[in-house]
This record gives C-alpha cells, structure tokens and sequence, in this order.
C-alpha cells in the first residue's frame, strides 16, 4: 500500500492512496508471466475501486556472470486514472539490459493511451545496500513521442525517483521523492498542461512478500 500511485511521474489515483496486488512466476527456461491488480478508493462512494490492471510475459537469460538481456511486452488497462471518468490503455514491447545494481530498458508503444500515439520510453534504475536491510534505489525515465503529439502535450517528458527502503522480515516499508519535468508543448492551457512545470510529490508505502 502507499499513498500515491505513480507512473512515470503522473498520478495515476490524483494523489490518493492506492493498494497493489502483483504475481510473477519465473521458469527456469527464462520464461516468466506477470500481472499486476490496483486498487484505490471512490471518493465518492467511500468503497474500494479497480483502478487498473496489467499482464506481461517475457524471457531473460543471461549471457554473462554479471550481465543479464530481457525481452517481453505488457498489456496495461487504467479505468477511470489520472482524476478523470476516462478509461486508458496500451501496449509496450520492451527490451531491457540489467548487471548487478543497474538495469536500463527501453520500451516502444504503438498505442500509447490512443490507437496511433507512437512512444519509445527510456528508463535507467538502480539501487545500492549500504547496511543490511537497507535500500537506497533511483530512477529516471524520458518519454517520447515518435510523431507529433497533440498540442497541449511536450514532445518529451523527462521523470525521477529517488527512495530508500527498510525490510523487517516480510515486511518493506518505503519513502520515495518523485518528480517530472514536460518538455515545450505547442499549446499551454491555463491548468498548467504543456507549461513545463516540474510537479514533485513524496510518497510512503508498505509492502508484503509472500
């Protein structure tokens, strides 16, 4: 659980708390499936409410002691996100490449939230223990259109996080400060879309392995 839901910088829940129910299954052919369930709360109804789910399926393998190649795509569904009554989907294939404390991967969309929005996202993790059961972890990500977007939105939008995390037994708890920055966009409306405005948020959460 925390209490936002982001990706790439956007919230998702319009800075709400959410829950996430994810299972992965990894063969040791390097086949593995993934699907991922949110959760948050209808403001107006008080109750619980899907929020999105996503699936996935790749292969790793690794061709080195230290160096490690993954392929798949995901299928992404959002209903009702980013404080609207719209529902949002798309595709990603991605490509990714991942040594002991980095992983850097690239993903290409060719339906990004519209059926001819065209996207390469470029992301760079890492993350480091400096005692035990300590985290230090940081992201950064730019996404950009293939083609020229609609007007109110930059061509690139550049994203960041940097967290630290403490495990006790099962149990992560978590402290991330996230942020992006939209590049130029044709259109600035008076709300702020396309301004490059740099929107940060600081999140906590706790987490269960099973």
């Amino acid at each position: 659980m925390q209490s936002d839901y982001r990706v790439r910088g956007y919230s998702l829940t319009d800075e709400t708390p959410a829950a996430s129910v994810s299972v992965s299954y990894d063969d040791p052919s390097g086949l593995y499936v993934a699907g991922l369930a949110v959760v948050t709360v209808d403001d107006a109804a008080g109750a619980p409410e899907l929020l999105g789910i996503q699936g996935a399926a790749g292969y790793a393998m690794r061709i080195s002691p230290t160096l490690s190649i993954d392929a798949g795509l995901s299928k992404t569904q959002y209903f009702s996100a980013y404080g609207s009554d719209r529902d949002y989907d798309y595709t990603e294939f991605h490509l990714g490449l991942s040594l002991p404390n980095v992983t850097a991967r690239l993903s290409y969309s060719p339906d990004y939230f519209r059926n001819d929005w065209e996207t390469l996202y470029a992301e760079l993790a890492g993350g480091i223990e400096p005692a035990p059961d300590w985290t230090l972890s940081a992201h950064i990500g730019v996404l950009t259109y293939l083609h020229t977007p609609p007007a109110v939105l930059p061509k690139h939008t550049y994203d960041w996080q940097v967290g630290v995390s403490r495990q006790v037994g099962p149990w992560g708890l978590h402290v991330d400060l996230t942020g992006r920055i939209l590049g130029p966009a044709r259109i600035t409306l008076p709300s702020g879309v396309g301004s490059g405005e740099d929107h940060q948020a600081l999140m906590v959460g706790i987490s269960r392995a099973f």
